[in-house]
């Protein structure tokens, strides 16, 4: 069951005989929805970049697929012309080879960037969530225990 921000903020809870202040459980509660809700405000944002870098990744891609076409091409021609024509199509392919391999890793580097934002986005999320159980569970504990205090006097 997906938990949203909404869920934390309407969570009710009993109240009992020398429970927990019900106020200061309402602010905590709230604190926990705001915290969540950036979580996954910030979730999305990633995600949109990612998908933009991906789309940039494939632009890039094809463009490199169209310049290994004109390499080709370019090289199946230059056979076919004369000295100075051949030491320029030569430039040109040295040149947008550079261009490629540039593009390449720059694509390259942002994506190993955003895979590593991801992953330390997730690591955090992973550790706000563990937190947030242990916190959880200490006051189970501590609820626990009030209550068998009261249910032994």
């Amino acid at each position: 069951m997906r938990l949203t921000p909404l869920e934390i903020r309407k969570a009710t809870f009993k109240t009992k005989f020398r429970g927990f202040d019900p106020e200061e459980v309402l602010t905590y509660l709230e604190m926990i929805s705001n915290e969540f809700e950036k979580l996954i405000q910030e979730n999305e944002r990633l995600k949109e970049r990612v998908m933009v870098m991906e789309k940039k990744l494939s632009e890039y891609e094809e463009l490199e697929e169209s310049l290994k076409k004109a390499l080709f091409l370019a090289q199946q021609s230059s056979e076919q012309v004369i000295t100075n024509a051949q030491e320029r199509a030569q430039n040109i392919i040295k040149e947008a080879q550079v261009k490629a391999e540039k593009m390449i890793a720059e694509v390259a580097l942002r994506r190993s960037r955003l895979e590593d934002e991801i992953q330390r986005l997730e690591k955090r999320k992973y550790e706000i969530l563990q937190k947030l159980r242990g916190e959880l569970e200490y006051y189970l504990r501590l609820l626990s225990r009030e209550v068998g205090d009261f249910e032994g006097k």
